[in-house]
């Protein structure tokens, strides 16, 4: 049994949407998806415990095709994500960050290229992991991923040159022990940060990278005070009698509203609706094009859908 999947379209392309059903894919223990970049998916074995037993494959849900991946050689697998940009290539790499075997906080990545055969090979030296990184939410941008960080830095791997980088992220604020991630996605061209501290939760920026890795700054400003005041499902008491706003940023969108303009969306989700709202100008939208049973979700207490779990598909012109 798989687990289940549900499409959302956010550009119009209704047509090219996937069935939200990977069971094409023939595997006994089910398969999740791990990873998705520029039309591919990069999946798993879904209830296996060990590993060894796991495998790997790469498909196009549009087309129904899939192809096994061999397995990594190592015994755990920190993160593993595709890099494809079909504007330049029609091949794939897969990036696999591996715990090494013999020295402790360090990994050692390792790489499948769809052009070389059908082996991994070592990219480089292991590196020391000193901090805590989520590099099973690789984002793909500029040419390399990125795993965003939960302390003063996010690690890059420029796929072509097979180099590691760190970029900067934003100072924790004065009084937070830890950092609150919301948000990590790359849209339009563009690299962004959602990060929301409290006790205001419905207030909060959202950060771009600048194009030379050299800082944040706030692209969009957001307050969803009206929204939780129009959707009291978003209001949740304590024990204390103190309220708190319930949702999360699932995705960060572009999308053309005219010839040479476009607009962006930040797709929310409050218990029991997906919710687009619009950056620009801090408004809902009522033109959203997604499917009525996308759009009402079992009504529950908490939140069953994060950032973390969405994967962004966009229907481009590529071969396994």
């Amino acid at each position: 049994m798989n687990p289940e999947l549900r499409f959302i379209p956010c550009t119009g392309q209704i047509d090219a949407a996937p069935s939200p059903s990977l069971s094409f894919i023939e595997d006994e223990n089910g398969v999740c998806i791990k990873h998705s970049c520029n039309g591919l998916l990069l999946c798993s074995s879904f209830r296996c415990c060990l590993e060894e037993e796991r495998k790997y494959y790469i498909c196009k849900p549009t087309t129904r095709q899939y192809k096994p991946l061999p397995r990594p050689a190592c015994n755990t697998v920190n993160g593993i994500s595709i890099a494809f940009d079909p504007k330049l290539s029609p091949h794939y790499k897969v990036i696999c960050i591996c715990g090494h075997d013999l020295l402790a906080k360090h990994c050692q990545i390792k790489i499948y290229n769809s052009y070389e055969g059908c082996s991994w090979r070592d990219s480089g030296n292991p590196f020391a992991v000193l901090d805590e990184f989520l590099f099973n939410r690789g984002v793909f941008w500029k040419g390399a991923l990125h795993w965003v960080g939960k302390g003063k830095f996010s690690l890059g791997f420029d796929v072509e040159r097979e180099l590691l980088f760190k970029t900067p992220m934003p100072p924790i604020p004065e009084g937070w022990a830890e950092r609150r991630l919301g948000y990590f996605g790359e849209s339009g061209g563009h690299l962004y940060l959602i990060e929301i501290y409290g006790p205001q939760t419905t207030v909060f920026d959202v950060m771009e990278m600048s194009g030379d890795y050299s800082s944040w700054f706030v692209k969009y400003h957001v307050d969803l005070s009206g929204l939780a005041a129009q959707y009291p499902s978003m209001i949740r008491y304590n024990v204390q009698d103190i309220h708190r706003s319930v949702f999360s940023a699932l995705r960060l969108v572009h999308r053309n509203v005219g010839e040479n303009e476009e607009e962006a969306i930040l797709v929310l989700h409050i218990p029991g609706k997906l919710i687009p709202y619009n950056l620009g100008d801090n408004t809902l939208i009522d033109d959203f094009d997604s499917s009525p049973h996308l759009m009402s979700m079992e009504e529950n207490l908490g939140l069953s859908y994060r950032w973390e779990s969405v994967h962004p598909f966009s229907n481009t012109l590529c071969y396994i």
